[in-house]
């Protein structure tokens, strides 16, 4: 496979081709709706600019649970439909994205007294499978209380009545836009980051933008036949440059936290309510590390996006009340993220973590918005309005059935992969080792070969910048994965700014 199919081309080449050409659709914003969206018109036939202000993922796509599921939660709001969506959509995603989306088992705790009962619990396992179906993962089950305690060893053990178990998926989300993003790319789109949308006009005939190169500083025009607006939670004030008005979204802001596998070792992932107010809670493991999530609050997407005392606080609280024994303090807590979740506006006052998760599409002449959604029905959403456009336009295949059922992402694997070994624990109850090898394949998928050959070509390239990160990852990510920023190595190409503190400078 030659260099332009499998990696990306050189980033003046691409800029020169927004300038150059007419596109068919002009998608502003490289989260991963606006690079589903690039994809599917792209395979669809249609020419595709994809344009994206800061790195690819660099918000709300990088922020996020970094699980692939169906939301076992919102049986309880009676939002069938969204779940079975997403149940079907993580099964595509495990086939077509296999190495960089994975299968997890959850364990979701059930203790005397709890809001969640075994029978009700049982009920909902078995109605999300049903929901799954034809592409159901495997039966729910159940853990006794020892083998409970074996799976979580902090598990507050009064009351315990034992645990539910059933299997979702995880991923890495920037690396998954990435690979969303470089699939487009090689499907014909012209995709350019640290390009900003400066204005755009709509006439009847199509848009001309106006974009900004934030890395020289130069102004160009591109013209389209049609436009996307994607831009997750920041959709009101991308609307506005495009001249179009209206209060959109209702965001709220969802924090993590990270702490030591040590401190509390888990086999899988594990969903619990907190015991403060009955949110919906996980425990998710990652290479030596378990990530505490996630809060639910109100936003201004204006305001700078960080996480605050009181929300880390509270998860350390929500922590200790399910598993006492790890008895976490503010000291143990490696990092701590924020990022703003791209919820609808209600017609009617709602809680934060009651408000829908479905999309909403406008059409106004020759733009399109989309917004809301979640990260597992990304490609559902794109096929959707992808159909649309092409059938506005009379381009491409207006097919309401995507390629993107079939389509595999750039690096997925040819067979689907089981567990990671970090997410399980050994025989005494302890985190596996980090494996790095294991550690690239679940970075890179089938790339992974091509990036451990690139660093062995480098002068130092195999040492370990960390025990999962090889010191030569940073000039692939430079070189193949547009990568312009220590930051984007650091969050997005690779998890060291959320997991090692400690190698901060040497990595820099």
């Amino acid at each position: 496979m030659s260099r332009s199919a499998e990696f990306l081309e050189p980033r003046a080449a691409r800029v020169a081709r927004l300038r150059e050409r007419e596109f068919d659709v002009l998608v502003v914003g490289g989260g991963i709706t606006g690079a589903g969206v690039a994809l599917d018109l792209s395979l669809r036939g249609l020419s595709v600019a994809l344009v994206e202000r800061g790195d690819w993922g660099g918000a709300t796509s990088s922020a996020s649970s970094r699980l692939i599921h169906g939301g076992l939660r919102y049986l309880e709001t009676g939002e069938l439909a969204l779940v079975r969506e997403s149940c079907l959509e993580r099964a595509l995603l495990l086939r077509n994205a296999a190495g960089l989306v994975w299968p997890e088992r959850f364990l979701f705790p059930v203790h005397q007294g709890a809001r969640v009962g075994r029978l009700k619990l049982s009920a909902g396992l078995w109605l999300y499978t049903g929901l799954s179906i034809p592409r159901a993962l495997g039966r729910p089950g159940w853990l006794s209380v020892p083998q409970a305690l074996a799976a979580v060893p902090a598990l507050r053990a009064q009351g315990l009545r034992g645990a539910g178990t059933y299997l979702d998926g995880a991923t890495h989300d920037a690396r998954l836009v990435l690979a969303v993003m470089a699939s487009a790319a090689r499907a014909g789109a012209t995709c350019v980051s640290r390009c900003e949308l400066a204005n755009l006009a709509s006439g009847t005939s199509g848009v001309e933008a106006g974009l900004l190169d934030l890395i020289d500083g130069s102004s160009s025009s591109l013209r389209a036949r049609a436009c996307v607006l994607a831009g997750g939670p920041f959709t009101t004030e991308l609307r506005a440059r495009a001249g179009l008005s209206g209060e959109w979204m209702a965001s709220t802001r969802g924090t993590h936290i990270t702490v030591s596998r040590r401190r509390l070792p888990t086999d899988g992932a594990v969903i619990f309510t907190s015991g403060i107010d009955g949110r919906v809670m996980f425990l998710i493991p990652w290479p030596r590390h378990t990530v505490i999530g996630t809060t639910d609050v109100d936003a201004d997407p204006s305001a700078p996006v960080a996480p605050s005392e009181a929300e880390i606080g509270y998860l350390l609280a929500s922590a200790n009340e399910l598993a006492p024994a790890a008895n976490l303090r503010r000291a143990d807590v490696v990092s701590a993220w924020a990022g703003l979740r791209p919820l609808l506006r209600p017609q009617q006052a709602q809680a934060p973590s009651a408000r829908s998760r479905e999309e909403r599409v406008e059409r106004e002449g020759r733009l399109y918005t989309l917004a809301g959604g979640k990260l597992t029905g990304y490609r559902a959403m794109a096929e959707r309005l992808g159909a649309r456009i092409a059938r506005d336009l009379a381009r491409g295949d207006a097919s309401a059935r995507s390629p993107t059922r079939a389509h595999r992402l750039v690096g997925a694997l040819q067979n689907p992969v089981s567990r990671p070994a970090w997410s399980r624990l050994g025989p005494d109850g302890t985190p596996a080792p980090v494996d790095i090898d294991a550690a690239l394949s679940s970075r890179y998928g089938s790339r992974a070969a091509a990036v451990r050959a690139h660093c062995r070509g480098l002068e130092r390239g195999e040492e370990l910048l960390a025990p999962d990160v090889l010191r030569g990852e940073h000039q692939w990510a430079r070189d193949h994965e547009d990568a312009c920023t220590p930051e984007d190595f650091l969050r997005r190409r690779t998890s060291l700014a959320f997991t090692d503190p400690s190698v901060g400078p040497d990595a820099l």
